[in-house]
């Protein structure tokens, strides 16, 4: 890099766009050099640049990597500047640093102080000129925007390192930083050619990412065999999973391996467990059993199952019955739409069906039956209680209690009841304030309002085989349009406003049963009708206890109904 940067001035045309890198990306560059250069790694390899010669100018024009020059060449001037302040000054460096900032002759040993006198290399969009100039020429400014925020995070950078460092890191800047250039002459029409660079094949996605660092890993081994079981193992995930799936499941075995991995930074934090735990191991072998783990058909179909609308019967079958009509297939399928809950309900499972040992065997089904037993009341619960449920506030603390269980061996490490009370932000797990905030809630969305009655009517109608919350509905049984209010008339305005969303004036239907006709609103009795010949156990019931339909029954009905989902959603707490 510092070869092409000393080799000539650039310009940036006038067509591309501003810089605009933000800090997480100048601090993830910042990183990776550090890390590299602390492994002395012989390169750090920087990606291609795209570089068109001008048939009018003799700078050249940069149609591709403008982002990564400017930004490398603030990390030169922040290094320039602490040559300069050092006490003795290192001129070699500063010299050196300061030729790939400036178009100076070769022979002109230069100094910063002078850097007014020195024509820059290159040349930003013209927003970024001025405060671009400024800083590679030692001078603080204090102009917001994304060239100054990156120049804060590189001072900073620079400025925590001792001389030593700083001094075997400028050397790896300048002599080991790599990159790929491609120099177009300027009668070629550059544009199709940065087309034809940037939107051919199919771009890289995290899980590419990590299959080519792991295969990296056995780029210097020449055991044909056992490179053809990596490979095997890498690419079987696509096949059994589909590409759709695939990185769900990288994502979610890695989680169990190492804890919670940022979406929008995963290939990144990965890579770096990866290389920290392989770095404590002998690295090719650490990283083959890796593979051999993510490879593993009994782990991908785990996942497959625990994905897909009816899970296995083999995991069915064998956990211990310890959920009474709940079982795990219920469970399973109640947690399927909360995919933050994926790797822990993962690591669990895949204890379980990992243990050989009979006796053994059993013990870990009943610590990992009530385990799941507990989630599922602790999401449901919670779900119902917040506003809205929010994946984000328990994604890291389910990935490292799925690392704990993961790499756990004794029972107490896979009872999750106490990590689930500490984190309860809610009080969910505490019955009597459960049960008084449900008592009072209002449900204005159909999905939450059916994920809860569907649960309190399935204990009401253990073992029916119509029992599919996809071919059910939420009856509002005072309708919620207020065109029909003036027919019922045990409510006023005020109080029906009052009792409409209120989870006592709810019922569940079939799709088929439920209809909003005219006739069907008009009165209680009218709806009774129907609810008594209902396949659902719910609507029956509300139609042979009541007979007519009031605010005080909306109200004993809502404390009941807070009551049945405290008994649904319970806890197991419980010692290994």
């Amino acid at each position: 890099m510092s070869e092409v940067l000393c080799s000539g001035c650039f310009t940036v045309p006038w067509h591309q766009r501003y810089y605009d890198w933000k800090v997480e990306q100048v601090g993830e560059l910042l990183t990776d050099l550090h890390d590299a250069a602390e492994a002395d790694k012989a390169c750090y390899f920087v990606g291609s640049i795209m570089l068109v010669k001008s048939n009018s100018t003799p700078s050249l024009r940069i149609n591709d990597g403008q982002q990564r020059l400017i930004t490398l060449s603030l990390l030169i001037a922040a290094l320039c500047r602490r040559f300069e302040k050092m006490l003795p000054p290192d001129s070699a460096r500063e010299t050196r640093g300061l030729r790939a900032l400036f178009d100076e002759p070769d022979y002109h040993i230069l100094k910063l102080s002078d850097a007014a006198k020195y024509k820059p290399r290159i040349e930003p969009p013209r927003r970024n000129k001025s405060t671009y100039q400024q800083l590679i020429r030692g001078h603080d400014i204090g102009t917001n925007g994304a060239l100054t925020s990156a120049w804060d995070v590189i001072d900073m950078f620079v400025g925590a390192m001792d001389r030593r460092t700083i001094e075997s890191f400028s050397d790896f800047v300048m002599q080991n930083v790599e990159v790929s250039m491609l120099e177009v002459p300027g009668d070629v029409d550059a544009n199709s050619v940065f087309e034809s660079l940037n939107a051919r094949g199919k771009p890289l996605d995290d899980v590419d990412l990590i299959r080519n660092r792991l295969y990296s890993y056995f780029s210097d081994q020449y055991d044909p065999n056992r490179r053809e079981t990596v490979h095997e193992r890498l690419e079987s995930p696509a096949v059994v999973l589909g590409p759709s799936n695939v990185q769900e499941y990288f994502r979610c075995y890695l989680q169990c391996k190492y804890g919670y991995l940022q979406k929008n930074r995963f290939y990144r934090e990965a890579r770096q467990k990866v290389e920290r735990a392989a770095g404590q191991n002998d690295p090719s072998s650490y990283v083959y059993r890796l593979i051999a783990g993510l490879g593993k058909q009994e782990s991908m179909q785990l996942f497959r199952t625990l994905t897909s609308s009816r899970p296995d019967a083999v995991i069915n079958t064998n956990l211990p019955k310890t959920t009474g009509y709940r079982d795990v297939t219920v469970l399973l399928s109640e947690l399927k739409d909360y995919k933050v809950t994926q790797p822990l309900v993962f690591a669990l499972l895949h204890r379980f069906l990992e243990e050989k040992d009979k006796e053994a065997k059993r013990k870990v089904g009943l610590v990992v039956a009530r385990s799941l037993k507990n989630l599922t009341s602790f999401v449901m619960r919670t779900t119902f209680v917040a506003s809205k449920f929010e994946p984000s506030k328990f994604e890291a603390a389910f990935s490292n209690f799925a690392m704990d269980v993961f790499k756990g061996t004794d029972l107490q490490s896979l009872d999750i009841y106490e990590e689930l009370a500490g984190t309860d932000e809610y009080e969910v797990i505490d019955n009597a304030r459960f049960i008084r905030r449900m008592t009072d809630m209002e449900i204005r969305t159909n999905a939450k309002a059916l994920r809860f009655l569907f649960g309190i009517n399935s204990k009401l109608q253990v073992g029916s085989e119509i029992l599919r919350r996809d071919h059910c509905t939420v009856e509002h049984v005072l309708p919620q349009s207020d065109q029909y209010w003036s027919d019922w008339k045990a409510f006023s305005e005020e109080s029906a406003k009052e009792c409409i969303y209120r989870t006592g004036n709810m019922v569940i239907l079939t799709r088929r049963e439920n209809r909003s006709s005219e006739e069907f609103n008009k009165s209680f009795q009218a709806k009774a009708q129907l609810y008594e010949n209902s396949t659902l156990q719910m609507p029956r019931t509300v139609a042979e206890s009541h007979e007519e339909w009031t605010p005080k029954v909306i109200e004993k009905r809502s404390k009941a109904l807070a009551k049945e989902a405290a008994s649904v959603w319970q806890f197991s707490p419980g010692k290994a």
